[in-house]
């Protein structure tokens, strides 16, 4: 989709320079955020490939915060103040040769434990080959350990530990892998990052799950969801998997397993934001829905480019029209002050919410909370010293507190994550910077999530090793 032409011809405000990607050729390049028209646009060119522009935030509302202290009373102005064109900075206190991702605060930890997957899903992000018995590629369960004892040994703690692949229920020593992540004390809950095939069809593998949630409280499935409508479903997975889905989440609740509904927002499944919201609030075992607008990493059909020094527009789907979309389809049950950015890392990574359960029926987080009296840490995002990327803001900011409560309280909680992933259009090395969420390589080195599959992934990894060891 091409950026309006009303934005396009509006008076231009700079907000910052950064570091982006070239869409076609990856290299990296020089990029300009900008605000225009009341809304936010990143600029860059190519030398090679021409000039691209893209819509990160339709309205700047919704970025303003990642940038600096603004007015601070809610204007939703995107200005940091003057001289907020240098917002962001390169993490120049990290010196001595230190990794920057050993500094950053590591929230969610993923690790694919099989390249293998069971589905060849047209929009992999991992770009995961077919594979089942025999077939399946996967990490020995002694590189498990080494790779993660790395990361905890340098890290001391890690909130959540993510199983992932491909898909991870196929690897061979599955419950071996879980049992031994269950029981680190310095890994604080484990996902398990699953299309749920092998949790509806084979009983046997489903009760064991059970056993081990029964024994070890701190894990839950984090599940494929396309939502429950029809449109999208077969762009998205060559396949309608709608019923299969439906019944891993319902038989994983009666074995007391916990589900987490993982969804991809496309223009086809956007309209049914408020369907799925209403699927897992009506299910007790579901815990929340995380919303990933798509992004193009992996297996995933490119946007169309021109050719050299042509301008190229594109305009994917940003927090805010996730937002206004689920406003609009909850019924009254959401308002747009119901959402806030975590303090931690860059508030552009992760905006949440929270429907508690109620005999009422479900009531929205500002009702229940003042969150502007909780939100200090958006004023101050211009200056990211070494103890702030240190340190989760979950962990030391007021509204961390209070989620932290959310989360463990009586009232059941159900939980709204939107979490914009970067591609090579959305790309900016500010956000890399201060990321939170890591991926485990199999060296036992971390890098970030966006970096990781934006770079090919495993394949990328497996490239870059071939070529270091051929030098």
């Amino acid at each position: 989709m091409a950026i309006p032409l009303s934005i396009i011809d509006a008076p231009i405000r700079q907000i910052k320079t950064t570091r982006s990607r070239c869409p076609v050729c990856l290299g990296e390049i020089e990029a300009m955020v900008i605000e225009r028209g009341g809304s936010v646009v990143m600029s860059k060119s190519c030398a090679t490939h021409g000039v691209f522009e893209v819509l990160v935030a339709r309205d700047s509302r919704y970025y303003y915060q990642s940038i600096g202290a603004g007015c601070g009373d809610g204007c939703g102005c995107a200005s940091g103040g003057e001289g907020a064109g240098g917002v962001g900075g390169r993490n120049e206190d990290v010196g001595g040769g230190t990794d920057p991702l050993d500094v950053l605060s590591t929230c969610v930890a993923l690790i694919e434990i099989v390249d293998s997957c069971n589905l060849t899903c047209p929009t992999c992000f991992a770009a995961s080959p077919f594979g089942v018995d025999e077939h399946v590629e996967c990490l020995p369960f002694d590189e498990f350990v080494e790779c993660v004892e790395k990361v905890l040994t340098r890290k001391g703690f890690v909130d959540i530990l993510q199983l992932s692949g491909g898909e991870p229920t196929i690897h061979p020593e599955f419950f071996r892998l879980l049992e031994w992540s269950l029981k680190q004390r310095t890994i604080g809950y484990v996902l398990i990052n699953t299309n749920g095939l092998r949790v509806a069809r084979d009983a046997v593998f489903r009760e064991e799950l059970g056993r081990w949630r029964r024994k070890h409280k701190k894990f839950e499935l984090y599940l494929q969801f396309d939502g429950p409508q029809e449109a999208g479903q077969f762009e998205l997975r060559g396949a309608d998997l709608r019923a299969l889905r439906e019944q891993a989440i319902d038989l994983a609740g009666a074995a007391g397993i916990p589900t987490t509904l993982g969804m991809v927002v496309t223009e086809q499944t956007r309209a049914a934001l408020g369907d799925a919201l209403r699927f897992g609030l009506e299910r007790p075992h579901c815990r929340g829905l995380t919303l990933q607008p798509m992004f193009g990493s992996g297996r995933v059909p490119k946007v169309e480019t021109s050719l050299p020094m042509a301008r190229e527009q594109h305009e994917p789907i940003s927090v805010g029209a996730v937002i206004a979309d689920l406003v609009a389809q909850s019924n009254g049950q959401l308002v747009p002050d119901d959402f806030t950015p975590l303090p931690c890392g860059d508030p552009n990574c992760h905006t949440m919410s929270y429907l508690v359960r109620g005999k009422a029926g479900p009531m929205g987080l500002s009702r229940l909370i003042d969150l502007k009296s909780l939100q200090g840490f958006l004023a101050n995002r211009l200056d990211y010293r070494l103890e702030d990327l240190a340190q989760c803001g979950c962990e030391s900011e007021p509204l961390g507190a209070v989620l932290k409560e959310l989360e463990i309280g009586p009232d059941q909680p159900f939980r709204i994550f939107i979490k914009p992933f970067m591609d090579a259009w959305t790309f900016d090395q500010d956000r890399i910077d201060r990321c939170c969420t890591h991926v485990i390589r199999r060296d036992g080195g971390l890098d970030s999530f966006c970096r990781y599959y934006l770079d090919g992934g495993r394949a990328g990894e497996m490239a870059r090793t071939s070529q270091s060891a051929t030098r």
